[in-house]
Protein backbone atom coordinates (compact mmCIF):
# COMPACT_ATOMS: atom_id res chain seq x y z
CA UNK A 1 0.00 0.00 0.00
CA UNK A 2 2.17 2.82 -1.27
CA UNK A 3 2.18 6.35 0.02
CA UNK A 4 0.57 5.89 3.37
CA UNK A 5 3.67 6.95 5.33
CA UNK A 6 4.32 10.03 3.17
CA UNK A 7 2.44 12.57 5.33
CA UNK A 8 3.88 11.54 8.70
CA UNK A 9 7.36 11.21 7.20
CA UNK A 10 7.10 14.78 5.91
CA UNK A 11 5.54 16.31 9.04
CA UNK A 12 8.17 15.10 11.52
CA UNK A 13 11.20 16.63 9.74
CA UNK A 14 9.27 19.86 9.25
CA UNK A 15 8.48 19.92 12.97
CA UNK A 16 12.14 19.33 13.80
CA UNK A 17 13.19 22.12 11.44
CA UNK A 18 10.64 24.49 12.96
CA UNK A 19 11.85 23.66 16.49
CA UNK A 20 15.46 24.25 15.39
CA UNK A 21 14.52 27.63 13.89
CA UNK A 22 12.64 28.63 17.05
CA UNK A 23 15.67 27.80 19.20
CA UNK A 24 18.01 29.49 16.71
CA UNK A 25 16.10 32.77 16.90
CA UNK A 26 16.23 32.64 20.71
CA UNK A 27 12.55 32.04 21.45
CA UNK A 28 13.33 29.33 24.01
CA UNK A 29 13.03 25.63 24.45
CA UNK A 30 9.39 25.52 25.67
CA UNK A 31 8.07 26.93 22.39
CA UNK A 32 10.34 24.61 20.39
CA UNK A 33 9.15 21.62 22.44
CA UNK A 34 5.54 22.63 21.80
CA UNK A 35 6.16 22.84 18.04
CA UNK A 36 7.82 19.42 18.08
CA UNK A 37 4.95 17.92 20.13
CA UNK A 38 2.34 19.33 17.71
CA UNK A 39 4.26 17.88 14.76
CA UNK A 40 4.37 14.50 16.52
CA UNK A 41 0.61 14.51 17.15
CA UNK A 42 -0.14 15.49 13.54
CA UNK A 43 2.20 12.77 12.24
CA UNK A 44 0.60 10.13 14.48
CA UNK A 45 -2.96 11.11 13.50
CA UNK A 46 -2.13 10.84 9.80
CA UNK A 47 -0.16 7.59 10.07
CA UNK A 48 -1.38 4.03 9.56
CA UNK A 49 -0.65 3.43 13.26
CA UNK A 50 -3.88 5.20 14.12
CA UNK A 51 -6.13 2.41 15.32
CA UNK A 52 -9.49 4.08 15.87
CA UNK A 53 -12.45 2.59 14.11
CA UNK A 54 -10.98 -0.22 12.06
CA UNK A 55 -12.77 -3.47 11.35
CA UNK A 56 -11.23 -6.09 9.04
CA UNK A 57 -13.11 -6.30 5.74
CA UNK A 58 -13.32 -10.11 5.91
CA UNK A 59 -15.04 -9.93 9.31
CA UNK A 60 -17.53 -7.40 7.95
CA UNK A 61 -18.20 -9.58 4.90
CA UNK A 62 -18.92 -12.50 7.23
CA UNK A 63 -21.52 -10.42 9.04
CA UNK A 64 -22.98 -9.22 5.73
CA UNK A 65 -24.64 -12.59 5.13
CA UNK A 66 -27.37 -11.56 7.56
CA UNK A 67 -28.56 -8.55 5.55
CA UNK A 68 -27.51 -5.26 4.00
CA UNK A 69 -24.29 -3.98 5.54
CA UNK A 70 -22.87 -0.51 4.91
CA UNK A 71 -19.08 -0.28 4.82
CA UNK A 72 -17.12 2.95 4.60
CA UNK A 73 -13.56 2.60 3.35
CA UNK A 74 -11.47 5.36 4.99
CA UNK A 75 -7.86 6.29 5.67
CA UNK A 76 -6.20 8.27 8.47
CA UNK A 77 -5.66 11.92 7.71
CA UNK A 78 -8.60 12.20 5.29
CA UNK A 79 -10.70 15.17 6.43
CA UNK A 80 -13.71 14.00 4.39
CA UNK A 81 -13.67 10.60 6.10
CA UNK A 82 -13.41 12.26 9.52
CA UNK A 83 -16.32 14.58 8.76
CA UNK A 84 -18.48 11.71 7.51
CA UNK A 85 -17.63 9.68 10.60
CA UNK A 86 -18.70 12.52 12.91
CA UNK A 87 -21.98 13.08 11.05
CA UNK A 88 -22.77 9.35 10.89
CA UNK A 89 -22.09 8.99 14.63
CA UNK A 90 -24.29 12.01 15.36
CA UNK A 91 -27.11 10.41 13.35
CA UNK A 92 -26.57 7.01 15.00
CA UNK A 93 -26.08 5.17 11.70
CA UNK A 94 -24.90 1.54 11.75
CA UNK A 95 -21.74 1.72 9.64
CA UNK A 96 -18.64 -0.49 9.54
CA UNK A 97 -15.42 1.54 9.19
CA UNK A 98 -12.55 -0.20 7.38
CA UNK A 99 -9.14 1.49 7.26
CA UNK A 100 -7.69 0.86 3.78
CA UNK A 101 -4.14 1.31 5.07
CA UNK A 102 -4.53 -1.52 7.58
CA UNK A 103 -6.43 -3.98 5.36
CA UNK A 104 -5.04 -5.15 2.01
CA UNK A 105 -8.44 -6.43 0.80
CA UNK A 106 -10.05 -3.07 1.56
CA UNK A 107 -7.19 -1.25 -0.15
CA UNK A 108 -7.66 -3.30 -3.31
CA UNK A 109 -11.45 -2.89 -3.18
CA UNK A 110 -11.10 0.89 -2.85
CA UNK A 111 -8.67 1.05 -5.77
CA UNK A 112 -10.86 -1.17 -7.96
CA UNK A 113 -13.90 1.03 -7.32
CA UNK A 114 -12.03 4.32 -7.85
CA UNK A 115 -10.00 3.48 -10.97
CA UNK A 116 -6.78 2.88 -9.04
CA UNK A 117 -7.09 5.85 -6.67
CA UNK A 118 -7.18 5.75 -2.86
CA UNK A 119 -10.25 7.97 -2.88
CA UNK A 120 -11.87 8.06 0.55
CA UNK A 121 -14.40 7.96 1.95
CA UNK A 122 -15.83 5.30 -0.33
CA UNK A 123 -19.11 3.81 0.84
CA UNK A 124 -20.34 0.42 -0.32
CA UNK A 125 -23.34 -1.71 0.48
CA UNK A 126 -22.63 -5.40 0.98
CA UNK A 127 -25.90 -6.91 -0.15
CA UNK A 128 -26.08 -10.73 -0.08
CA UNK A 129 -28.41 -10.69 -3.11
CA UNK A 130 -26.05 -8.57 -5.27
CA UNK A 131 -23.15 -10.00 -7.27
CA UNK A 132 -20.67 -7.64 -5.62
CA UNK A 133 -20.46 -4.53 -3.48
CA UNK A 134 -22.85 -1.76 -4.49
CA UNK A 135 -21.26 1.70 -4.39
CA UNK A 136 -23.43 4.21 -2.55
CA UNK A 137 -23.03 7.94 -1.95
CA UNK A 138 -20.55 8.60 0.85
CA UNK A 139 -22.92 10.88 2.71
CA UNK A 140 -25.30 10.59 5.65
CA UNK A 141 -28.41 10.62 3.40
CA UNK A 142 -26.83 8.03 1.08
CA UNK A 143 -25.93 5.75 3.98
CA UNK A 144 -29.35 6.20 5.57
CA UNK A 145 -31.08 5.24 2.32
CA UNK A 146 -28.80 2.22 1.88
CA UNK A 147 -29.54 1.00 5.39
CA UNK A 148 -33.27 1.21 4.77
CA UNK A 149 -32.86 -0.69 1.49
CA UNK A 150 -33.85 2.14 -0.86
CA UNK A 151 -30.58 2.04 -2.85
CA UNK A 152 -30.20 -1.69 -3.46
CA UNK A 153 -31.61 -1.31 -6.95
CA UNK A 154 -31.45 1.43 -9.52
CA UNK A 155 -34.24 2.49 -11.87
CA UNK A 156 -33.67 -0.50 -14.12
CA UNK A 157 -33.73 -2.99 -11.24
CA UNK A 158 -30.01 -3.70 -11.56
CA UNK A 159 -27.65 -3.08 -8.63
CA UNK A 160 -26.17 0.42 -8.75
CA UNK A 161 -22.42 0.55 -9.06
CA UNK A 162 -20.00 3.37 -9.87
CA UNK A 163 -17.39 1.14 -11.48
CA UNK A 164 -17.02 -2.58 -11.87
CA UNK A 165 -15.36 -4.46 -9.05
CA UNK A 166 -13.63 -7.81 -9.12
CA UNK A 167 -14.35 -8.37 -5.41
CA UNK A 168 -17.51 -10.17 -4.31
Amino acid sequence: MPGHWTAPAAVLPLGCALAWIIVGFGHGLPLAALALAVAGVVALRSSPLRVSGHEPLQAVRGAAGRGNTVVVLWRPGCPYSAALRRRAAREGLDVHWVNIWRDEDAFELCRSINDGAEETPTAVLLDPTAAGPVVIPASVPGIREAITGALTTGRTGEPRRRRSSSHP
